[in-house]
């Protein structure tokens, strides 16, 4: 076996602080150079908002795309959901039983697609206009009532 003198061994200790030192000296000096902040192409879409989009076509009707928060209102005019399609909540017209309809939230494109196979819509229901209330304005019995002072007295 071959011995190490004093000589080599403290060769040997230089090399390696040296070593250590200048892997030190790069760490810092790249993390000084790294931006700090976000990078430019996050910030660059910082004002995207991702919205599952309704295509039109059969065999993809949604696809989770990322527009404009100016351009977000326009696609929810067209059906159009907010967040990613399997967890987007779209808002449908639902047949209900004898003719009426009315207004509910689904959630993911799955089940949407389901809906709209069924003959539901997009968007909220259209309100039925309803007639006026009769105020007591009107003829008959309508005007009697209202004459007392709050509620009849039971008989003893």
């Amino acid at each position: 076996m071959r011995r190490v003198s004093k000589r080599q061994f403290g060769q040997v200790g230089v090399v390696g602080t040296l070593a250590v030192l200048a892997f030190a000296a790069m760490t810092s000096v790249g993390a000084a150079v790294s931006p700090a902040s976000t990078p430019a192409a996050s910030s660059q879409y910082e004002k995207k908002q991702t919205i599952c989009h309704r295509t039109g076509s059969k065999k993809n009707p949604y696809h989770t795309i990322r527009v404009s928060r100016r351009a977000v209102p326009a696609h929810l005019r067209h059906g159009d959901a907010l967040g990613p399609c399997p967890s987007a909540v779209f808002t449908v017209c639902h047949k209900a039983k004898k003719g009426k309809t009315k207004t509910m939230k689904v959630r993911g494109a799955k089940a949407h697609r389901k809906h709209l196979k069924h003959g539901d819509k997009v968007k909220k229901c259209k309100a039925k206009k309803s007639a006026k209330p009769d105020k007591g304005k009107g003829k008959g019995k309508e005007k009697e009532k209202g004459k007392g002072k709050g509620k009849p007295k039971p008989k003893k």
